[in-house]
């Protein structure tokens, strides 16, 4: 890495943070977050943030039940703390949406890193760079708080780490790869296991000497992921061994999980909230249709997920020609035990598989790179024909990028969510220290919930409860105090119960 090296990456660093925060700063108020992961994660944030990883359960905990969201024994997250404590700093300095504008630079820097040290020419690097950002479902992804935000720095983070590694082994490169590996395990399992298994054959591949000294620094990291998981788990479910997400399925969909064939029938500890039912239906049908002689078709399906990530078609050949790339050898072997992972579980989107785009924008990077070598090679008058052809597909594929990132910008500055449109009324509620009844109408969007709360429900300035009809006097007495409104989520009728 040379100082020009050093000085692209921090541009990208500090450039690929204002592209991630003009895709907040264009939204329309209350637009962002718009889906109940988001919510979940944030009001995971905010707890962390206060210093608590959980809270007591809220008071009659039937009115507070929010997709992804555990009511009793403890209040919090289903999901393990990773993403959240990224987050945490942010949201309690007000600006939750600096944290993922500030991993968009830091994955594109990391990403310019990692080909550098792969030995790929700093022309092909930012072409890969370009790669990624040319994709519309990353860019959406870096657009709001989803947890893949932070994995996906952290996989770009560990691709660089293990290149470096290959290079020049080093106990700090060791240190670092393994780090990061532990880390995503706290933030998406899947991924976070399939980067310690990458690392652990490529730890067993590279066989550094003094070997027992590596090995331990690599087992630190992921002893102490493995303890906070674990701990994790107690201070959530009350268990060492049942994870929040294990707990949250139990009590609403003990269908949902990993796994192929005959699903479990057990019935589930607690009643999903009605505006839920969709999704509790949609999973289930899922799950029961994920036969083994489904998985062949289905993991046909998602390699075409994998394949659309890029912004062009044109890319993907390129990705192809890197495979010779041995320096990246190790996001060769993190993407198949990724996807192989994601095999086990029964919902797919591109989404889902977000993580494999760091090493396919390597991936075409370096294989943009061999191809600009090999036509070097070619006899007259072949590089004269091949290299306008090489230089042509690149273009495309830049221009196709920026066409799906200035979507991204657009779709920004006038796609307003659902929570938008009751914002005013929200602030109006707040404002007066109200509790209010939400009401969801039949066919409401599954994807959108209202219901989430500020950790400390007993003192938060609007406390959101369910609509349960004649069971709303046990609410009403607990914030005697308060006053009390029905907010029809369908017609966005306010009605004053006292």
């Amino acid at each position: 890495m040379t100082r020009s090296d050093r000085l692209v990456a921090l541009a990208l660093l500090f450039g690929g943070a204002i592209l991630g925060a003009s895709l907040f700063l264009r939204a329309p108020s209350g637009a962002k977050p718009s889906i109940h992961d988001e919510f979940a994660y944030l009001l995971q944030a905010k707890m962390l943030a206060s210093g608590h990883l959980t809270y007591p359960s809220p008071p009659n905990p039937e009115f507070f039940e929010a997709a992804h969201v555990l009511v009793v024994p403890r209040y919090g997250a289903k999901y393990f703390p990773g993403h959240a404590a990224v987050l945490a700093p942010f949201v309690a300095a007000g600006v939750p949406w600096v944290a993922p504008a500030l991993l968009l630079g830091a994955t594109l820097a990391l990403l310019y890193v990692a080909a550098r040290l792969a030995r790929v020419p700093r022309w092909a690097a930012l072409f890969g760079v370009c790669v990624f950002l040319g994709s519309s479902e990353a860019m959406t992804a870096f657009g709001g708080y989803l947890s893949q935000t932070t994995s996906i720095m952290l996989v770009a983070a560990a691709i660089a780490a293990a290149t470096a590694f290959r290079s020049k082994p080093m106990l700090s490169h060791c240190a670092l790869l393994f780090s990061c590996a532990s880390a995503c395990v706290l933030v998406r399992p899947f991924a976070g296991a399939a980067l310690v298994a990458a690392a652990t054959l490529l730890l067993a591949l590279t066989r550094p000497r003094p070997l027992l000294s590596y090995v331990i620094v690599a087992a630190v990291p992921v002893v102490i992921a493995a303890v906070a998981a674990l701990a994790v788990c107690r201070a959530t479910t009350g268990s060492w061994t049942t994870p929040p997400w294990a707990l949250y399925a139990r009590q609403y969909m003990p269908f949902d999980g990993p796994g192929v064939g005959r699903m479990r029938a057990d019935a589930p500890s607690r009643q999903l909230p009605a505006h839920l039912g969709p999704l509790r239906d949609a999973f289930r049908a899922s799950r029961e249709r994920y036969t083994w002689s489904r998985v062949p078709i289905e993991a046909e399906r998602r390699l075409d997920m994998v394949e659309e990530l890029a912004p062009s078609a044109i890319a993907l050949p390129f990705a192809a020609a890197g495979i010779f790339c041995t320096p990246l050898l190790f996001a060769w072997a993190f993407a198949p035990l990724y996807f192989a992972l994601q095999l086990t579980f029964h919902v797919a989107m591109s989404t889902y598989f977000l993580e494999t785009y760091p090493w396919l924008a390597l991936a075409a990077a370096a294989g943009i790179a061999g191809l600009a070598r090999f036509v070097g090679w070619l006899k007259r008058p072949w590089p004269a024909v091949a290299a306008p052809l090489v230089v042509a597909a690149g273009i495309w594929v830049l221009a196709q990028g920026f066409d799906n990132f200035k979507y991204e910008l657009f779709r920004a500055g006038v796609v307003q969510s659902p929570v938008a449109r009751f914002e005013p009324t929200f602030e109006k509620l707040r404002r007066e220290r109200a509790l209010v009844f939400l009401h969801y109408p039949a066919g409401w969007p599954t994807n959108v919930d209202l219901g989430y709360n500020e950790p400390d429900v007993a003192k938060a300035e609007l406390v959101r409860a369910l609509d349960l009809g004649e069971r709303n006097g046990d609410l009403l007495r607990v914030f005697a105090d308060r006053p009390a409104y029905r907010l029809d989520l369908g017609t966005a009728e306010l009605t004053k119960l006292r």
